[in-house]
């Protein structure tokens, strides 16, 4: 089965770029995302053998749809400061957590892979919108949507630069008489 992967993953790179500006930022959306993550994968396993292919996908639009709702209400009322700029980005992981559901994520995956999934978005999101609150200060550019995605590409090639550097060579030499 052919599973679009890269769509899901491509889903979560919208919010973390664009709200990670700051820590605290970064850190409430994570909260938010994984609440909406763990309650749509608990919801969506208590109906879905109920309800035929077509019914799960309305079903996980419309639980998407309330929990984000809910979500937006409840950062509304603690942290209006917080919800003007991030309004738009909750509405981005109501459709990544739709994405996975079509995927088969929620089926197919246990909670350890739920939990490693949540973790890895969760300290990307805190780890970039900390560097980009400290840069920031002295760099607007770091602040801004292309400052962003210009640190998310230096992680990511600093982290494969770390790999290569640890791991040893695959290919063993035989020894010669």
């Amino acid at each position: 089965m052919n599973k679009p992967w890269g769509l899901t993953h491509g889903l979560l790179l919208v919010p973390l770029v664009g709200a990670s500006d700051s820590l605290m930022a970064a850190l409430v959306l994570w909260l938010a995302w994984a609440l909406m993550f763990f309650c749509q994968g608990l919801a969506m396993g208590c109906v879905r053998q109920r309800l035929t292919t077509a019914q799960q996908l309305l079903a996980a639009i419309v639980l998407a749809a309330t929990l984000t709702t809910c979500i937006g209400f409840v950062v509304q009322a603690w942290a209006l400061e917080l919800y003007r700029p991030l309004s738009l980005y909750l509405g981005w992981i109501a459709l990544s957590c739709v994405a996975l559901e079509h995927a088969g994520f929620f089926v197919e995956s246990r909670l350890p892979g739920r939990l490693r999934l949540a973790g890895v978005f969760g300290l990307l999101m805190v780890s970039l919108g900390a560097l980009r609150e400290l840069i920031g200060s002295g760099l607007p550019l770091a602040l801004l949507a292309p400052g962003g995605f210009i640190l998310l590409g230096l992680l990511l090639a600093a982290r494969q630069a770390w790999t290569a550097a640890k791991s040893p060579s695959t290919t063993e030499e035989t020894p010669r008489p």
